[in-house]
């Protein structure tokens, strides 16, 4: 067995099985080959988590920690930080800087939203019901404002975490196919070009619509 502290060796564990259980899912994923990855001996599996599945829970339990202090940093989505465009920016600022710091986190998540059943309720009722608690009332607020002309928050959240995710999985093939002009910063510059262009359309839309309702 490997030397060293015990949280060094749990702490590769976890690293490894996060990479593995993103990539191939919770049942193709081998205890063996997540050892090898950690460079332990697979006994340590079963020493530090005791099956695969404590070993997948442990690793939301891990990821949780990490998503609920992140949420807790961003007091710039608050009302009090200000207008709710900048907010907004705000908001998709953060998810990129999230998702470009912590892709295995999101291709674990993204991987196990097509294996509905007990393991995704307890993920989503962990890792994704406090980001939809903390960014849904961000864009509720920005449709009500008519940035954005859709009725449910939920399926913006879903559009724009689904954009974002796809953006930081596809960067490296984008930079190849660009000869490298379209790197990750270039793609959420353009995103956010994109998206923001839609405010003050959505802005006169909706005060049209206002004028529009005074004069009937």
């Amino acid at each position: 067995r490997p030397r060293g502290p015990d949280a060094n060796y749990r702490a590769r564990l976890l690293d490894a099985a996060l990479d593995a259980f993103g990539a191939q899912g919770f049942e193709a994923a081998g205890l063996r080959a997540i050892a090898a990855d950690a460079g332990c001996d697979v006994s340590m599996v079963a020493h530090y988590f005791g099956s695969k599945a404590e070993l997948w829970a442990a690793v939301v339990e891990r990821l949780e920690a990490q998503v609920r202090a992140d949420l807790a940093a961003l007091d710039m989505l608050a009302p009090a930080a200000g207008p709710i465009e900048r907010r907004v920016v705000a908001a998709v600022e953060a998810m990129f800087v999230h998702a470009a710091r912590q892709p295995q986190a999101m291709r674990f998540v993204m991987r196990q939203m097509t294996d509905p059943g007990e393991r995704l309720d307890e993920l989503v009722a962990r890792v994704v019901e406090p980001v939809h608690a903390v960014f849904l009332p961000v864009w509720q607020e920005a449709i009500d404002a008519g940035l954005f002309h859709m009725r449910s928050a939920l399926a913006l959240q879903a559009f724009v975490f689904g954009a974002i995710s796809y953006a930081v999985a596809a960067a490296p093939v984008l930079a190849r196919m660009s000869g490298g002009e379209i790197d990750l910063a270039r793609l959420q510059r353009e995103f956010g070009d994109g998206l923001f262009a839609r405010f003050a359309r959505g802005r006169a839309d909706a005060e049209g619509d206002e004028a529009g309702e005074g004069t009937r």
